[in-house]
This record gives structure tokens, C-alpha cells and sequence, in this order.
């Protein structure tokens, strides 16, 4: 009977209060293909309120094995309802991660899943989420940076090992084959790699190796950490893809699951540079991140973090407090300007470290976002910053916007446009034409 007690408030929920929603890929537009991850602390209605006001469309939170099934079997979503309901009311969209160990399935102590007593818990737990939240449009991911042993189990020299990937791979497998069972379009992706680098490359073949691309996952996810720069995960997403292809999925979805910089010095996240520019250059690099994403055909980028838990000495957070960063500014700035666009086209220029994306909308409508980065071997702040000439046809004065979304006009007599670039992007609207480099211009 108390089993049953506990049951009842999720049982009961009134279906009128839910907004019914497909599990579906991000739409490549934005701010449809753009969120921010949130933990325990910074959930509240008055944290999804400054969500939404961001411009930002999905939320990635954790949905933790122990805190919902404190007792076998019986599941307590009252918490995550809770904030379903928030969500809704702002159409917010959810990425939930399916993470942590249970000791009433699996007491060994070690991290990770390596039972089967442990996976056939885990597989009922995630099938109880697709049950319980069938037509919430909810994104699952299961765990969060299982190659390390941070996140995965810590009884071993280094991470990104095969016998990770083994484990990983049959946890997945149990655990989406439960949930499919629930919900036959239930939306599972796998991966939530951490960093593009050598040793996750290892991990990830390993995975693929042994099949995870065909336990009916429909996404996989990486966390681009490891290299100071965005525009320097261009070359680890094109890795990733040679590893999709060899496994015979060139077309593979992949989803950026998680990306910080940091304003303090961390592990992962700091990205270099004076510190009292700190704020700026994270402002510059979550901006360039979203961009150069939508050039990699990455099909939802969440910026890590809203807001970091008081104490924590490593600061990513786009907010604190009453406090908007520079780099909410930019996130609020970017979602203003390119709403409704989707990436069309790079614009080259002989500087190889200019980037002048075309964004086109439904109707036809483009803009432009341009920004340079860093030269090879140099500083995050060490963008050069120059003037691009465009030749904009059928116009005589543009109207250009900065990283935080200030207009200035611009005259381009017989549409020419000195576009002056630096590391912090700017957005242009351009002429149905289009737009090209003036030649012999940087």
C-alpha cells in the first residue's frame, strides 16, 4: 500500500496541465537549435524566466537515477513535473540526462553501470521517464561524460578506455530498447563526450565498434572541450564524422551537448588570455561557438552554465544573480538577430581566419555574422581585428550590429562596405543578392 501511495501523484497527473509535444531533431533554425544547461540550484521559475529571456530554447538538466527511485521500483517525478510545468509556460524545451548510480540496484561502489542487476535497474528507470513523460517533447540523453573517469568510475589509471566504452555501450543498449518498449518515438541520444581529442576518439570508435549507432539512439553527443578556441572544433567534429562514416553513419546526427568557458581558471573551460578580459572573451566565444555549429551542421548547441552554484571556485555562468553577463548579453543579442535564420553559406576571404556566415530565413531574407579569430599559436585574445570589404548591390548604407546587439549605420557608397571585424561578432542584413568580397580585399 505505501508503494502504491507513492505512486499516485505521478499516476494522477491531469493531462490538461501538460503541453503534448514531439520528440523531435532540433529545426536547424535558431533559437530553436540553441540552449543552457541548468543543475539543482538554478531551476527555479525565476532562473527559466531569464532563460527565456535570453532568446534560448532548451533547458539540458539532469534527471538523477537515485534522488527519483529511492525505493525499487517506485518512481518520484513530482520534482521534474514541477519543472515540465515551468518550462511550458515559457516554451522552454527539455534535454534530460539520465545519470547516476543507484544502490538499490547496484552496490558496488565503483561508478558507472557494470552489473547486470545495475542495467536492468538503469533500463527500468529509463523506461519509466518515457512512459511517464511520453508526448512532453522531451530529448533523452543517457549520462553525462561516461568516457571519464570523473563521470564514469574512477577504479582505473586514465578514462577513455575500451572496457568504458564496453560498459557504456551495453548500458545504452538495455536502457533504450526498455524505453523504446514504452515509447516507440521516444528521442534517445548517447556519446555526451567529453572534449575532441585523441583518447575520445579512442572511446568513441570503441563504441561504435561494438554498435552502439544501432541500439536506436537518434543522436550523438559531444562536449567540445579541449582546445582554447571554438573555431579549433571544426577539425574534432570532422573527426568524429570520419568515425560516423567508418562505421557505415556519414549522416549520423551530433548534437553539442555541453560547452563551457569559464571567467575563472578551470580544468577544461578556461580558454587563456588576461583575466580582466575574462568576461569578454566568454561573451566572444559562446557567440562563436553557436555560429560555428551551425556551419558544422551541429544540431543543438547548449551552453554550460546558467548560473554556478555559490562557492564554486570554476565560473561559467552566463548570469549571477541580478547580474547578465556579457555573455547572456551576447546570447540574448545573437537570438534577436538571426531568429528564424538558419545557416546557408561561408563567405571566404584571403585572411583563412575570417569567418562571414550567410543566415538565411523562410522568406528568403539574409544576414551575415563576421567575426575573425586568433591567428595559429596565439592567445584568444590576440584577434586581429581589420576591415573586410563587401559589395552589398542596390545598397548605399548598412545597419550593423555588435556583439550585444548596438546598431550603428554604415555608409557603402555604390555598395561598398567596410565591415571592420574583430573577435567579437557583428550581424549585417544583406541585400536579397546576397553579399561578396571585394577582390583584393581582406
Amino acid at each position: 500500500m505505501p508503494a502504491m501511495l507513492n505512486r499516485l501523484p505521478v499516476l494522477l497527473l491531469p493531462l490538461q496541465t501538460c503541453v503534448l509535444l514531439a520528440a523531435e531533431m532540433p529545426a536547424r533554425t535558431i533559437p530553436e537549435c540553441i540552449g543552457v544547461n541548468i543543475k539543482n540550484h538554478s531551476c527555479s521559475p525565476a532562473h527559466l524566466e531569464g532563460v527565456k529571456k535570453s532568446g534560448a530554447t532548451y533547458i539540458r538538466r539532469g534527471f538523477y537515477w537515485q534522488s527519483i527511485e529511492k525505493e525499487k521500483g517506485v518512481y518520484n517525478f513530482s520534482e521534474y513535473d514541477e519543472l515540465l510545468k515551468e518550462a511550458d509556460a515559457r516554451g522552454l524545451r527539455v534535454l534530460g540526462v539520465l545519470f547516476g548510480n543507484n544502490p538499490v540496484h547496484e552496490d558496488d561502489k565503483r561508478g558507472g553501470v557494470q552489473t547486470e542487476a545495475g542495467r536492468k535497474g538503469f533500463a527500468a528507470f529509463g523506461a519509466a521517464l518515457a512512459k511517464h513523460f511520453k508526448g512532453r517533447g522531451i530529448l533523452w540523453e543517457i549520462w553525462n561524460e561516461p568516457n571519464t573517469k570523473t563521470f564514469w568510475r574512477g577504479d582505473v589509471k586514465a578514462g577513455n578506455n575500451t572496457e568504458f566504452a564496453t560498459e557504456y555501450t551495453a548500458l545504452v543498449k538495455e536502457t533504450v530498447a526498455a524505453m523504446q518498449a514504452e515509447d516507440p518515438e521516444v528521442f534517445v541520444m548517447a556519446g555526451s563526450v567529453s572534449c575532441l581529442w585523441e583518447p575520445s576518439f579512442h572511446w568513441t570508435d570503441a563504441c561504435f565498434e561494438q554498435g552502439i549507432l544501432k541500439s536506436g539512439i537518434k543522436a550523438w553527443s559531444v562536449h567540445p572541450y579541449g582546445f582554447q578556441l571554438p573555431e579549433q572544433h571544426l577539425g574534432g567534429y570532422a573527426k568524429v564524422r570520419e568515425l560516423l562514416a567508418k562505421h557505415g553513419a556519414p549522416d549520423f546526427p551530433m548534437i553539442n551537448s555541453e560547452r563551457g568557458f569559464a571567467i575563472t581558471k578551470a580544468k577544461e573551460g578556461w580558454s587563456g588570455g588576461p583575466e580582466d578580459k575574462a568576461q569578454t572573451l566568454q561573451a566572444w566565444h559562446f557567440a562563436r561557438q553557436t555560429l560555428i555549429d551551425r556551419m558544422a551542421e551541429i544540431r543543438l548547441s547548449i551552453w554550460y552554465e546558467w548560473e554556478m552554484k555559490p562557492g564554486e571556485k570554476e565560473d561559467f555562468g552566463l548570469v549571477k544573480g541580478d547580474e547578465k553577463r556579457p555573455s547572456f548579453r551576447a546570447l540574448a543579442a545573437l537570438t534577436e538577430q538571426l531568429k528564424g535564420y538558419a545557416f546557408k553559406q561561408r563567405i571566404e576571404t584571403s585572411n583563412s581566419q575570417d569567418f562571414l556566415l550567410v543566415f538565411e530565413n523562410a522568406a528568403g531574407a539574409k544576414k551575415l555574422a563576421a567575426w575573425t579569430s586568433p591567428p595559429p599559436k596565439t592567445g584568444p585574445d590576440k584577434a586581429e581585428p581589420h576591415e573586410v570589404e563587401l559589395l552589398l548591390e542596390g545598397t548605399t548604407e548598412a545597419e550593423i550590429f555588435d556583439l550585444f546587439g548596438q546598431s550603428t549605420k554604415v555608409p557603402a557608397p555604390e555598395g561598398r562596405l567596410k565591415l571592420s571585424v574583430s573577435g567579437g561578432p557583428v550581424y549585417v542584413a544583406l541585400p536579397a543578392s546576397g553579399v561578396k568580397v571585394a577582390e583584393g580585399k581582406k
